[in-house]
């Protein structure tokens, strides 16, 4: 295999940290810092390669939902800057110096780009696969939290915001297993919007409940929800609690909630004491509203009117954990064939969401260790509590 080396010098991180903050003002404000675009940071940077996942997938909706999962991460990809995606036929360049990314966590992206290309698959590839980038960003809590700037403490995250004395008590459930506790954020603007649900044990009815673990969700500068979900003792955790709630990972909380401030969606109980079901709902469907008119005010890449288009992003890691013998073919170089002859032993199933990525798939949790170059492992899972969770950025 040909060695590539992808660790390239360093340039000065004050001057990739003033370009964001330019490219930022230029997308959310509406001004010009004034001439060409400087050369890019090399830092900042990264090969990424399209491996097909599937039959009618297309470059145009690959790009998409990189776009969309670099949005779910907090970038504001700003129409008035250069595009950070340009291709050479399967193979993408990311620049983030043109993506709009905080000036706060450029050093974590920094950090996680210098350890992608130090693997040995971008050595040995030239570029890295767009479904692993996805699947150690957006489904990799601990990174998750790191690149969208959550914060690490609950104590501090709920400082943030000011909170409605009133709660709100959710006797039935879609998310979790028993009561859970709402409380709303006040405040007059869209940065204002949270929400916090304790989930716990016992009953609220009865004042047994006792909560065990909190799940915050706030809105980002650029419009995209954020998840964060804390412990008892008040620290990050990578995935709820499964006695307690099916809620899982960020990840999940992003593909059930897609952009959407969701209502409860089986409470029909208003316990005295706690505010209403139907106030609770209304307040929902107000803040949606003053979200939506928010975003459409966005000078962004993303098209929030476009719905569905965050289900490109999805496609990306649910293609790359449930790959197609064709797809390992094509992410090894080698012949199907031999792909099918060194899996003939291990299982296979059909995609249980969608149909269209393939009938005999098998699992990347399977498949890794038989690729030709070393990999960086990924969650085991991209939206459920994982028996392996990455954190390459602590």
């Amino acid at each position: 295999m040909t060695v590539f080396d992808a660790i390239v010098p360093r340039t000065g991180r004050r001057r990739a940290l003033t370009r964001a903050i330019c490219l930022l003002a230029m997308g959310v404000l509406g001004v010009s810092c004034g001439g060409a675009p400087q050369p890019g940071d090399p830092d900042l940077s990264i090969e990424l390669r399209w491996i097909k996942g599937y039959g009618g997938e297309s470059r145009s909706e690959v790009e998409t939902g990189l776009l969309w999962t670099l949005s779910f991460l907090g970038a504001t990809l700003p129409e008035g800057a250069p595009d950070p995606l340009s291709w050479r036929d399967n193979v993408v360049t990311l620049r983030l110096d043109h993506a709009g990314i905080d000036a706060d966590v450029l050093p974590h992206w920094e950090r996680l780009f210098a350890l992608m290309k130090a693997s040995e698959e971008y050595r040995a590839m030239r570029a890295f696969d767009i479904g692993r980038f996805v699947a150690l960003t957006l489904c990799s809590s601990n990174h998750y939290y790191s690149l969208t700037g959550a914060d690490t403490r609950y104590e501090r995250a709920y400082a943030n915001h000011v909170f409605a004395p009133e709660r709100v008590a959710i006797v039935e459930s879609a998310v979790a297993h028993g009561n859970r506790l709402l409380e709303i954020a006040e405040g007059p603007t869209v940065p204002d919007i949270a929400f916090i649900a304790h989930e716990g044990i016992g009953s609220i009815s009865q004042g047994t409940f006792v909560a065990k673990e909190r799940e915050l969700l706030d809105v980002m500068a650029n419009g995209q929800l954020r998840f964060a979900l804390y412990g008892a003792d008040g620290s990050l955790k990578p995935s709820a609690d499964r006695t307690l709630t099916a809620a899982g990972k960020p990840s999940k909380c992003l593909w059930c909630h897609e952009t959407h401030l969701l209502s409860p969606i089986e409470g029909r109980t208003s316990l005295p004491g706690y505010g209403s079901l139907g106030a609770f709902e209304r307040r929902i469907a107000t803040r949606m509203e003053e979200l939506r008119i928010a975003r459409g005010a966005l000078t962004s890449r993303i098209a929030f009117r476009r719905e569905q288009d965050h289900t490109y992003a999805e496609l990306l890691y649910m293609a790359f954990y449930e790959p197609s013998a064709e797809r390992l073919a094509r992410e090894w170089s080698v012949p199907v064939a031999r792909v099918q002859e060194a899996l003939s032993r291990l299982p296979t199933h059909a995609h249980d969401e969608f149909d269209f990525l393939g009938q005999r798939l098998y699992r990347r949790r399977d498949v890794d260790a038989l690729a030709p170059y070393g990999v960086l492992e990924p969650p085991t899972d991209p939206r459920e509590p994982s028996a392996y969770e990455p954190d390459l950025l602590r």
